[in-house]
């Protein structure tokens, strides 16, 4: 016997439909929402590297404002004594070991010499005092070796000439004499030292001097615009 099963009405095909569509909204506003604070993070980002990169006025050195308790003389000397040369007449090198040794032929390296600080210190001392050797040249360089002998108790300056870029004799002459005459009167007996003899060297770079006073008013003097004093009114 057939049973017969109760009709059904046709089921419509719009109802699958709709229920997509009803998911479709919610996953558009996920992606907005996504795309959005992606925006958001970029931003933020970006103009926290903008203001990174600025300039900070705190670390201007150009800066007019002060620290207090800082006053512009101070920074001022602070400022001359870094990289500034010294605007004296003569600058002088360190001073540079050439060798020490005692008797007999074995020498001993330099950079093993044991150091002459009173003797070198005199030695810079007269070139400085001597500066005026120069005088009225267009500058140039000298180098000064001195020879200390504690066996002979002598210290002798020698100016050699591949050491100078002076052409004139009188000139590294008058600069050798005056130099020499100070170290005569260096003491050695009470400088302590470990070997006889003793080498070491400085040099001088001297700057463009102007000529004497005497020689730039004669200058004056025989120039033609130089008033005459034997003419009436002329200035005595």
């Amino acid at each position: 016997m057939v049973r017969l099963e109760p009709s059904r009405p046709p089921a419509d095909p719009h109802t699958k439909a709709a229920g997509e569509s009803a998911l479709v909204p919610s996953d558009r506003a996920f992606r907005t929402e996504v795309a959005a604070a992606f925006v958001v993070g970029v931003l933020l980002i970006g103009g926290g590297v903008f203001v990174w990169r600025q300039p900070h006025a705190g670390a201007d050195p150009t800066s007019s404002e002060l620290a207090p308790g800082v006053a512009p003389a101070a920074l001022g000397a602070g400022d001359a004594a870094v990289g500034v040369p010294d605007a004296g007449p003569v600058a002088l090198s360190e001073v540079h070991v050439l060798g020490c040794h005692d008797r007999g032929s074995k020498r001993t390296p330099p950079d093993q010499c044991d150091r002459l600080p009173a003797i070198e210190a005199a030695l810079s001392n007269a070139i400085e005092q001597a500066a005026a050797c120069v005088s009225g040249s267009s500058g140039g360089m000298i180098e000064y070796v001195a020879n200390v002998s504690f066996r002979q108790h002598k210290v002798s300056v020698a100016l050699p000439r591949s050491g100078r870029s002076f052409h004139d004799t009188r000139t590294v002459d008058a600069c050798a004499a005056s130099v020499r005459a100070s170290m005569q009167s260096v003491a050695l007996d009470s400088v302590n030292h470990e070997h006889a003899r003793y080498r070491f060297s400085v040099v001088a770079t001297y700057r463009a001097t102007p000529p004497e006073t005497g020689a730039a008013s004669g200058h004056a003097l025989n120039s033609p615009n130089a008033p005459n004093p034997n003419m009436v009114g002329a200035p005595r």
